[in-house]
């Protein structure tokens, strides 16, 4: 049985509401808990693309992989340390699987 738009889309404004960055999650992949300024950006950061895969999975004839490609060719990472950027990746590969994403084929 196939999931459909409707039921990915609410699988991802679900996947919005949890919180992603707690200290706990730091502690768990051993790193330094950055500030809350930090993390608040890269809840930001995870809120737009998720926000980006909603609007685009509601659009018809949109190729969803090509538009996630894009996304991450365009994305600015210049603010965050590598370590937080692979962090937002980990979470955002979560939304991709939701919105029918291969994630083996995105290029980061």
């Amino acid at each position: 049985m196939s999931i459909t738009t409707d039921e990915r889309i609410t699988h991802l404004e679900d996947f919005k509401t949890k919180d992603w960055l707690i200290l706990d999650e730091w502690e768990d992949r051993d790193l330094k808990w950055p500030g809350v300024d930090v993390v608040e950006q890269m809840r930001l950061e995870i809120q737009d693309f998720t926000n980006f895969l909603i609007i685009h999975l509601k659009k018809q004839g949109i190729d969803l992989q090509a538009e996630t490609q894009k996304y991450y060719t365009d994305w600015d990472t210049e603010y965050f340390e590598n370590e937080e950027v692979e962090f937002i990746v980990e979470i955002s590969q979560i939304a991709m699987k939701i919105a029918g994403i291969n994630v083996d084929e995105i290029i980061i």
